[in-house]
């Protein structure tokens, strides 16, 4: 484009000359004043920039294999088990969110490992075989996979709150070029939050960004099932595809 203009110029140049009214003397060429050069060094300096990364999910503070399961269930459905007629005890919620690069890209093929608590607060890795506190329909952990939108979803419990800490989805994040990240979700608004420890040890900023929306699938009825939207952001540039 640049190369463009100046052959323009040239060639009106070279016009003016072939036909000034005084022979051999060519017209001045505009150029900018001290004003005019202000103006577009600021316009250009206030321009918002192309290169503007998000902030990447921050990766949680404290580690949570202790409660992890060795083996994860391979359905993104925690709250029935296969082949089961039942469900697990507790209010139903409804994960959703997109994965996507720092510049918004969807990312496909994430795959995404969840464990959180039963309807009572217990881990059941935690628990001896037999417990009372165990929900034999409930399955603790799940997988999802990302479809080629960055799109995923699970559908599972609210997760109930143990000693000092809020409601909370433990969540590992793994993408063979994006690596893994192991992070958690929270709920917003939620009044534990405030005295969980973990949770007020992140920044505002990480906070708001480890949160996740919370709102009922049906607007009239606050007794529907709960969406909770969680996006995922990982840090790095996502090859662009043809289609």
């Amino acid at each position: 484009m640049l190369r463009f203009l100046i052959l323009l110029l040239l060639s009106l140049t070279a016009f003016a000359e072939e036909y000034s009214n005084e022979p051999g003397k060519a017209v001045a060429t505009p150029e900018f004043s001290d004003t005019q050069g202000s103006v577009v060094n600021n316009f250009v300096k206030n321009s918002p920039s192309i290169f503007n990364p998000k902030t990447p999910t921050p990766s949680r503070f404290f580690s949570a294999d202790l409660s992890m399961p060795d083996v994860f269930a391979t359905t993104n459905n925690l709250i029935k088990k296969t082949g089961s007629f039942y469900r697990a005890t507790g209010e139903v919620i409804f994960i959703q969110g997109t994965v996507t690069d720092s510049f918004s890209v969807p990312i496909e093929g994430v795959v995404i490992e969840i464990w959180q608590t039963n309807a009572a607060g217990k881990y059941h890795t935690l628990l001896e075989l037999g417990s009372e506190y165990i929900d034999k329909y409930f399955s603790m952990s799940g997988r999802a996979i990302t479809d080629n939108l960055g799109n995923y979803h699970f559908i599972t419990i609210m997760p109930g709150s143990s000693p000092g800490r809020a409601p909370h989805i433990n969540i590992n994040i793994y993408h063979s070029k994006f690596g893994k990240l192991e992070t958690e979700m929270y709920f917003t608004d939620h009044p534990y939050n405030q005295s969980d420890y973990q949770y007020l040890s992140y920044n505002e900023n990480e906070r708001k960004l480890l949160t996740s929306s919370v709102h009922s699938s049906d607007i009239l009825n606050p007794q529907s099932i709960k969406l909770c939207t969680f996006n995922v952001v990982l840090k790095g540039v996502q090859q662009y595809k043809k289609y």
